[in-house]
């Protein structure tokens, strides 16, 4: 599917739910709104939304709680984006909040 801001994003699961419950593209609520539904804080919702603009991926797990410390391990491995680490940077070049009339980028991820 395709988010006004965003460009093509593949979703599954809770996501998917989310956005195509807010009708497809979720163009009121956006990606934002969809992160907020699904219990991330609205602050963090702007963020991760503004890390898939710049062309990152978002992965979202839900997994047993018998499970948590194995999924966290696997997803602090070396080289994945650290979003708050990201996040202050791009504030510190003046970015506030996630705007979805604000045109895709594509990052050079080579």
């Amino acid at each position: 599917m395709a988010i006004p801001g965003i460009g093509p994003v593949i979703a599954a699961g809770p996501l998917l739910a989310a956005l195509t419950g807010a009708g497809v593209g979720a163009v009121a609520g956006g990606i934002v709104g969809a992160l907020v539904d699904l219990g991330i804080p609205d602050e963090e919702a702007h963020v991760y939304s503004e890390g898939l603009r710049r062309g990152d991926v978002l992965v979202i797990a839900q997994v047993p709680d018998a499970s948590a410390n194995a999924v966290t391990r696997i997803m602090d491995r070396p080289g994945l984006v650290d979003i708050h680490k990201q996040a202050d940077t791009w504030r510190a070049s003046g970015w506030k909040s996630f705007d979805p009339n604000q045109d895709v980028v594509v990052a050079d991820r080579r």
